[in-house]
C-alpha cells in the first residue's frame, strides 16, 4: 500500500482540494483508495465527507498519534493507496507523518511567503528521507511574474516542481459542496483535465527509486521494516 501526504506548513495552499480531487482521480483509475484527514478542521471528512455519503473513495478523521495504526488497519482492508490530508502549522503531526508516508506533495501559492513556508515543510521532510515533489496551485490562467519568481524560488530550494499548475477555479468550489470532485462534477471542464494530468504526473514520479506507476503491485519495505 502506497502512502501520499499533502503538506505545507502555511494555510490556504489548497491541501484539502488537492487531497480529495487525487483521491478520486485515483480511485476512477481502478486503484482501491481512501482518504485520512489528520486535520483539526476536518475539511475533507466533516465536511466534503459527509456530504459525500458512501461514495468512494472512504474518508476518515483520526487524531495524528494514530496515524500508523489507522495506516495499518487501512491495508489490512486491502486498500492500496491512500491520501493524508495534514494540518498547517503543526511541525509535531508533520513529524508523524513524514515518519509513516512515501511521498510528500507540497503544494505551493505563487508567492513568497508560501515560498518561505515550503523551506521549513522541505527541511522537515528532508530530515525523515521523505521524497517530495511540489505542485503550483491557486494560479493564475496565465504564466506571470510571479509564478516565474515562484519556480525559480523552488528550483532553489532543490525541489522538483510538476508542469501541472491547479488554477483558481470556481468549479473546484462548486464541486467539493456537493461532496464531488472535479471528476464527477464535470469531468469534461478543464479543472478536471488539471487533476487527471496532476496524477498522472505524480504516478511517473520518481519511477528509479520505486514502481510508483504500479501502485497495486508495490508494498511499501519502509513499512515492514
Amino acid at each position: 500500500m502506497r502512502r501520499i501526504a499533502l503538506v505545507q506548513q502555511k494555510g490556504g495552499a489548497a491541501k484539502t482540494t488537492l487531497c480529495v480531487h487525487l483521491a478520486v482521480a485515483a480511485q476512477q483509475s481502478g486503484i482501491r483508495t481512501a482518504i485520512i484527514d489528520i486535520d483539526p478542521q476536518a475539511s475533507a471528512s466533516g465536511v466534503w465527507g459527509l456530504a459525500r455519503g458512501d461514495l468512494a473513495p472512504p474518508v476518515a478523521a483520526v487524531l495524528a498519534a494514530e496515524l500508523r495504526d489507522a495506516l495499518e488497519a487501512a491495508e489490512a482492508e486491502g486498500f492500496k493507496l491512500i491520501f493524508i490530508d495534514t494540518p498547517p502549522h503543526t511541525a509535531p503531526a508533520l513529524e508523524v507523518v513524514a515518519r509513516n508516508i512515501d511521498v510528500a506533495v507540497v503544494p505551493v501559492q505563487p508567492s513568497i511567503l508560501d515560498v518561505a513556508a515550503t523551506q521549513a515543510t522541505l527541511d522537515l521532510l528532508r530530515a525523515n528521507s521523505v521524497p517530495a515533489i511540489a505542485v503550483l496551485t491557486r494560479t493564475s490562467p496565465r504564466t506571470d511574474e510571479e509564478i516565474l519568481e515562484t519556480e525559480r524560488a523552488l528550483k532553489a530550494l532543490g525541489l522538483p516542481l510538476l508542469n501541472t499548475r491547479v488554477v483558481e477555479r470556481k468549479v473546484y468550489r462548486r464541486a467539493l459542496t456537493q461532496g464531488q470532485a472535479v471528476g464527477e462534477f464535470d469531468p469534461t471542464s478543464k479543472a478536471a483535465k488539471e487533476i487527471r494530468a496532476l496524477w498522472k504526473e505524480i504516478l511517473a514520479f520518481d519511477k528509479n527509486r520505486t514502481s510508483v506507476s504500479d501502485l497495486t503491485n508495490v508494498s511499501s519495505s519502509k513499512r515492514r521494516a
